[in-house]
């Protein structure tokens, strides 16, 4: 967060230590770092209230298959506190989510 500007602004660091603006940032980046956002607020929410499902439509749509697994570990990490359903169209994240959750998962086919 870079306070001291008007209004104030939020910034991703690349590996090589430079800040990039979210409009600098690609498409899956972008969701990527909105996806955090959302989970960090949730994860205080669960803190002082009781957990509500969590329900999400194809967050992943922007990602690739790393940002995926990913997207889907973090998602695996909040289902220890919550329910987490997600909705897809995209029949190849079906592999990818029985990758990260194992034998407890359960896909409906609609």
């Amino acid at each position: 967060m870079d306070f001291d500007a008007q209004p104030m602004t939020l910034h991703g660091q690349r590996s090589d230590g430079k800040l990039v603006g979210i409009t600098g940032m690609s498409d899956g980046t972008r969701d990527q770092l909105y996806l955090a956002l959302r989970l960090a607020a949730l994860e205080m929410h669960l803190e002082k209230a009781s957990p509500l499902p969590f329900i999400a439509d194809d967050l992943f749509i922007n990602y690739d298959d790393g940002r995926s697994t990913a997207g889907f570990e973090a998602l695996a990490a909040l289902s220890e506190k919550t329910q987490v359903i997600y909705l897809t169209h995209h029949d190849h994240l079906v592999d990818v989510v029985r990758e990260v959750f194992g034998k407890g998962v359960s896909v409906v086919y609609l």
